[in-house]
């Protein structure tokens, strides 16, 4: 009789075991009815085609073309884009029916030289953008200049145009930190460069943790104070870490990616930083686009993913599957993204090679990196008034922190 009385019991333990975990599997399922969670990743897994790149790294133009670290992308036209190559050292022209051109340097021609874009030599070129009128600004990391490709004769397509190369600002092979007239100014690994509504010309000068400005031939100096930090405020206060990307978005704005803070920063002129998504962090937040109704998207080079960062502070992934791959669903550190002609363009680093998804817009705004009409007037005041803001001593660039953002791409910029 004893020994039943055992069964029983454990028996009832069991039964209530039994109806604790039916209790909890109820009220969970029932969470995720009233809450409504993000979906796993392979129900947000956006389509992606490779429209240039063979997934090899080489140098190859046409309808098979090959690249070699793919770094930053900018819209070129209807249907196409511009790339910074960086170990070809060279812009190529990509478009969306795969076909691939060389519009300045190559693999031979690295080093540092102005002139007819068939001659012109770079070194590691970051970061590329388009000025309304067709100018390109390229920044370069290695001789740490901003080099201009302007427009010389007008072709009958964007790639017959052609082209001469000069330098904006900078001393090539001299990287430090200087303000001034744009012929003396210094630069510390400038990695990525946008277009203002005025035709200035923004810099992340990611060696000196500043956000620079270029406009009628001076060099100033808009965020950072050169120490390397979080802070949110006006210039002089407010601190960057390692602004490794920039994009100007609708309202004459800057998005940009701050890789050692691991968070999206906001730059209006006049008024200095801040950060809008202060609770999402990211995984080295390589490349940021504008993606309007005060959103964006972000290239997150280590966790192998794009995510698009909503106005309701969430963090909703787009592509890839959080695992470096060459598959149809998978990226390997991908470093830039751009909103351009319908489409979500991606430089998928590691594969090499070029990416696109449908982007869900009704219609594309023609200047996918200018603000909008509504908003030009309100940038330019912005960026007038920051003009006249006053100026912070520049400390010394520290050759440590120097070493560390450019290790922060770890192989993506130097392999």
């Amino acid at each position: 009789m004893g020994k039943w009385k055992q069964w029983l019991k454990i028996l009832g333990i069991v039964l209530a075991l039994l109806v604790a975990a039916g209790v909890w599997a109820f009220f969970h399922w029932l969470s995720f009815l009233l809450v409504d969670p993000l979906p796993a990743s392979e129900d947000y897994q956006w389509p992606m085609t490779v429209v240039a790149g063979t997934g090899m790294p080489g140098y190859a133009d046409g309808s098979e073309a090959q690249f070699d670290k793919p770094l930053r992308l900018a819209p070129f036209g209807d249907d196409t884009i511009l790339v910074a190559d960086i170990n070809n050292h060279a812009i190529r022209i990509v478009h969306h029916d795969g076909q691939v051109d060389t519009l300045a340097g190559g693999p031979e021609l690295q080093g540092y030289l102005d002139g007819p874009a068939a001659e012109a030599q770079f070194d590691s070129p970051h970061g590329v953008a388009v000025r309304s009128d067709g100018t390109i600004a390229v920044a370069e990391v290695t001789n740490n200049t901003i080099r201009l490709i302007t427009p010389d004769a007008a072709g009958a397509a964007p790639d017959e145009t052609t082209y001469t190369v000069s330098t904006l600002a900078g001393t090539a092979g001299e990287k430090g930190y200087l303000d001034g007239p744009a012929s003396d100014a210094l630069f510390n690994a400038p990695h990525a460069v946008a277009w203002g509504p005025d035709g200035s010309l923004y810099v992340a000068d990611i060696g000196n943790a500043r956000v620079r400005r270029i406009h009628e031939g001076e060099v100033t100096t808009v965020a950072g104070t050169g120490d390397y930090g979080q802070a949110d405020g006006p210039l002089g206060v407010g601190t960057l870490q390692y602004p490794i990307d920039l994009c100007m978005n609708e309202k004459g704005h800057l998005l940009i990616a701050d890789a050692g803070t691991s968070l999206l920063r906001y730059y209006k002129p006049g008024q200095g930083i801040s950060t809008p998504w202060p609770s999402l962090t990211l995984d080295m937040p390589h490349g940021v686009a504008d993606a309007s109704n005060e959103q964006a998207v972000v290239a997150e080079m280590f966790a192998h993913r794009v995510c698009m960062l909503t106005s309701d502070q969430k963090l909703v992934a787009l592509c890839g599957t959080g695992t470096a791959g060459p598959g149809d669903n998978e990226l390997n550190k991908p470093a830039a993204v751009l909103v351009h002609s319908g489409y979500l363009w991606i430089a998928d680093l590691g594969n090499h090679r070029i990416i696109t998804t449908p982007w869900p817009t009704a219609d594309d705004d023609a200047d996918d990196d200018q603000p909008n009409d509504d908003n030009a007037a309100e940038a330019q005041q912005d960026e007038a008034e920051a003009g006249d803001a006053a100026e912070p001593a520049a400390p010394a660039p520290d050759t440590e922190a120097e070493a560390e953002a450019d290790s922060d791409e770890t192989d993506a910029s130097r392999q």
